[in-house]
C-alpha cells in the first residue's frame, strides 16, 4: 500500500509495482483515506509519505499502531527530508525504514521485497 499525495510520486510507485508480478499496490492520496484502506485491506507493507495534507505521516503511523488490525504492519517512511536528524526522528518514531527521495529504484525494490517477505501480516 502507498500513501502519497504527489501524483508524480504515486505514478512512480504504480510503475514500480507493475514490475513486481507477485505484488499488488493499493493507493491513497492522504493519511485519512490510507488508514481506512489499511484497516479494511490489511496490506503486508505500507509506504508512507511523511508530508501529507491533513494528518502527516507521523500521526498516521501512530494511528496505525493504535489499531489491533494494523499495529504490526511494517511502514516505510518516504521523505524528501534527508538530513541525519530527519532519518533518526523517523526511525525513532517507529518507521521500519526511512527512504529519502529521490529513491534509488533498485535498492527500493529490494527493500520492498525484503520487507514483504518478513512481514507478519498477510
Amino acid at each position: 500500500m502507498c500513501i502519497e499525495d504527489n501524483r508524480l510520486n504515486m505514478d512512480l510507485m504504480i510503475h514500480l509495482f507493475r514490475t513486481l508480478p507477485d505484488m499488488e499496490l493499493i493507493c491513497a492520496e492522504n493519511a485519512e483515506a490510507g488508514l481506512e484502506l489499511a484497516l479494511s485491506e490489511q496490506p503486508a507493507l505500507i509506504l508512507m509519505d511523511i508530508h501529507l495534507p491533513g494528518m502527516n505521516g507521523y500521526e498516521a503511523l501512530e494511528a496505525l499502531r493504535n489499531h489491533r488490525e494494523t499495529a504490526e504492519i511494517p511502514v516505510i517512511a518516504l521523505s524528501s527530508f534527508a538530513m541525519a536528524d530527519d532519518i533518526e526522528k523517523g526511525l525513532a518514531a517507529g518507521f521500519a525504514e526511512y527512504v529519502t527521495k529521490p529513491i534509488d529504484i533498485k535498492a527500493f525494490i529490494s527493500l520492498i521485497d525484503k520487507m514483504v517477505r518478513r512481514s507478519p501480516v498477510k
